[in-house]
């Protein structure tokens, strides 16, 4: 009990869900906030520490361990907070960025022995058990380090720029990590962080993305994807086929191991014949997975290289029907104007005469045409062109300090090679990863990627003979 005491205040002392006791108090119900000052002054019973906690559980749908983790990040951050800004020369104007640097390499060569011997130790230790609360106290300690007031930017709808300010730190640090930048790019789109330990959260994760190579794994954990197969086609109910008349491609995105992943939704329109369909937008659809006995089933829905933030819908699957209903959460209007449900044509085994003629024109239309819609979506939303047809790569060749990639195009071969000193992640790689020639489309130039690895060198960087 005494335990769980001190983590909730620790928790309402650094206001992780809201601005003070008194707005904490009336989200969680409270006509008051004398139980919270009480909470601090130790006044309080053990059921009543209970209650707060199980009320904090249930407001910011946590566990047991999701709230502990919580407390240990900003325990984290107050202990060991004093002693590494301790470790800086105030007086030069960057230590705050050199503070970053050692904690996000993991280097304190130059801090004192004392601190060498018996701190140094405890964050290499935490790092490795629990990186999640590890990269969460940096990002606390980066707050406070930098005298920001987080409530202010999240009061103000500006939490993107907290993003940038990170994500810009990192980006000068490892400059290979395209896909690591382009999380962030997104992160700051949807711009949403209603507490500051939302925020946290969310800046911990750009951290993860730069420095921990599972990246892919990362960012989708509370995504899922259903039975619906790699590619599927949706109706309106009762849809029949005509002119102007609107079907949906779903492709299924897999992370990882499991049922992990999300979908791109292709808006597709009718044309004059059975041959012609025109695509009207692309979403990504993110049935996130319901966590717990108060998680509850939503779909966030956003343009993958749009502007616009994510806007959430409840969902209910009827997986014996194929299908789906959708329940915007806010009133603030739908940008994407999702239908209030959506059917799945059943290819093999269509029923009815109107699903019997859709089953037929869009089984012969994903046969012969679909894939050219899809590779023309994926570039897009990647921000890639492969090119594999045309840049074929032979060989890749790794010393101790030298990359060397062997290239045929257009009947030549070339040889592509850069010192390995000069990217960190290059020191890391091995020949059998895969890794291709693609064009950038942010700046058409062309690029050795590690797709694996999330990582890109321009070809230009290069020596070419």
């Amino acid at each position: 009990m005494d335990e769980k005491l001190k983590m909730l205040q620790c928790i309402v002392e650094e206001c992780a869900f809201a601005s003070s006791k008194s707005a904490l108090a009336k989200e969680l119900g409270y006509k008051g906030k004398m139980t919270f000052y009480r909470l601090m002054r130790e006044q309080v019973k053990p059921e009543t520490v209970n209650r707060i906690w199980d009320l904090i559980k249930g407001k910011f749908c946590l566990t047991d361990e999701g709230l502990q983790g919580v407390a240990r990040a900003f325990y984290g951050a107050r202990y060991f907070g004093g002693a590494l800004v301790r470790e800086m020369n105030h007086a030069h104007p960057g230590w705050v960025e050199q503070l970053m640097m050692a904690l996000t390499e993991g280097c304190f060569d130059c801090f004192s022995e004392t601190f060498k011997a018996e701190t140094a130790p405890v964050l290499y230790d935490l790092r490795e058990d629990e990186p999640d609360v590890y990269w969460r106290m940096v990002v606390l300690v980066y707050l406070s380090a930098k005298h920001i007031d987080a409530c202010t930017y999240i009061k103000k709808g500006e939490v993107w720029k907290i993003i940038e300010l990170l994500d810009r730190f990192l980006l000068d640090l490892y400059p290979e990590k395209a896909d690591a930048h382009e999380t962030a790019c997104n992160l700051m789109k949807l711009n949403a962080a209603p507490t500051l330990w939302h925020l946290v959260r969310v800046c911990a994760l750009v951290f993860q993305c730069y420095t921990e190579s599972n990246l892919k794994n990362l960012v989708p954990k509370s995504m899922r994807i259903f039975g619906f197969g790699e590619r599927s086609y949706w109706l309106m109910p009762e849809s029949a086929y005509g002119q102007g008349n609107e079907v949906w491609l779903m492709l299924e995105v897999r992370s990882g191991k499991g049922n992990r992943g999300y979908y791109l939704a292709l808006r597709l329109k009718a044309g004059k014949d059975v041959e012609t369909f025109t695509l009207e937008d692309v979403l990504a659809l993110c049935f996130y997975a319901v966590e717990g006995e108060v998680g509850l089933p939503l779909l966030g829905v956003r343009r993958p290289s749009g502007t616009e933030q994510e806007v959430g819908y409840f969902y209910e699957y009827d997986e014996e029907q194929l299908l789906l209903r959708f329940e915007l959460v806010s009133d603030q209007g739908d940008p994407f104007g999702i239908p209030e449900a959506l059917q799945m044509i059943d290819l093999r085994h269509p029923e009815g005469k109107d699903e019997k003629v859709w089953a037929r024109i869009m089984g012969k239309w994903d046969a012969l045409q679909s894939e050219g819609i899809i590779q023309q979506v994926a570039g897009a939303i990647s921000g890639r062109v492969d090119q594999t047809d045309t840049y074929h790569i032979e060989d890749v060749v790794l010393s101790r300090t030298m990359l060397s990639i062997l290239v045929e195009h257009q009947g030549e071969m070339r040889t592509y090679r850069i010192p390995v000193e000069k990217y960190k992640f290059l020191a890391e790689i091995n020949p059998s990863q895969t890794v291709l020639i693609t064009t950038h489309l942010s700046d058409g130039k062309l690029y050795a990627d590690w797709p694996e690895l999330g990582c890109g060198i321009r070809l230009s960087e290069f020596t070419d003979g």
